[in-house]
């Protein structure tokens, strides 16, 4: 299994998920931190994270200091700069492991060089732009899939556009065109009823779609090695391996 192979790549993944009270050797950088969104310093803040910074999708990741200057306001409000600013390094950060160091049950996530790698919280402007980005998105695809409740992945391999749209209540549909169409054309396969399965408790996870003795298996690294893709689509015929297609473009 190419699921396995990557997994071997990474000797973190072997480390098991516990959690831990903040040695005294991450102070210093989660002081850092509280001290930067105390004095509301967007620049300081700014420098404190490790890029890109992943956002809720379909909101685009920002991929550097001056983006995240300029989308301040999207993803900190006055009530997370609070959280943060006000936060007790002995008793709201803790170390998880491998995964890095957490504030308040993974609010924010930190590793272990003290920068910021994830804001696991969506402000009222970012939830207003993830409303208007899925309208764009539905005004721009085929017809007859403008009825999802929220996109969960675009995805583009050498061979094939494809997407997954949660149709509410954890209804996944998984549709695909052959690379030279365009998503607003008809797609050339649709599937429903998709499940999603969690690979250990590091957010790799992925989606299988079946279509009577064929599997569609979306396998989504969330965590994995530098060169690692970001997800790859393989395709069974009952228990064979008919096509593993690493991803090359995320949308």
């Amino acid at each position: 299994m190419k699921l396995l192979s990557y997994i071997l790549l990474c000797l973190s993944l072997f480390f098991a998920s516990h959690t831990f009270a903040l040695e005294q050797q991450y102070h210093q950088n989660i002081s850092s931190i509280i001290a930067a969104f105390k004095a509301d310093d967007k620049t300081a803040v700014a420098a404190l994270v490790s890029y890109p910074l992943k956002r809720s999708y379909p909101v685009p990741a920002i991929n550097n200091e001056a983006e995240l200057v300029e989308r301040f306001d999207d993803v900190f409000d006055e009530t997370l700069i609070k959280q943060i600013a006000n936060s007790n390094i002995d008793t709201d950060w803790d170390k998880v492991g491998w995964r890095g160091i957490m504030l308040n049950s993974g609010l924010v996530w930190v590793d272990t060089d003290g920068k910021i790698i994830g804001v696991n919280y969506q402000t009222a402007k970012e939830q207003l732009l993830v409303k208007n980005l899925i309208a764009a998105d539905k005004q721009a695809l085929h017809p007859s899939l403008n009825n999802f409740d929220k996109p969960v992945l675009k995805w583009q391999t050498a061979k094939y556009r494809m997407r997954i749209d949660d149709l509410g209540d954890n209804n996944y549909r998984y549709a695909s065109w052959h690379i030279d169409k365009k998503t607003s054309d008809k797609p050339d396969s649709v599937l429903f009823n998709g499940e999603m399965n969690f690979e250990g408790s590091g957010g790799n996870h992925s989606y299988t779609f079946k279509n009577g003795r064929y599997r569609y298996v979306l396998q989504v690294s969330v965590i994995g090695c530098e060169n690692s893709p970001p997800g790859w689509l393989e395709v069974y015929k009952d228990d064979e391996l008919l096509l593993s297609e690493d991803v090359i473009i995320t949308k």
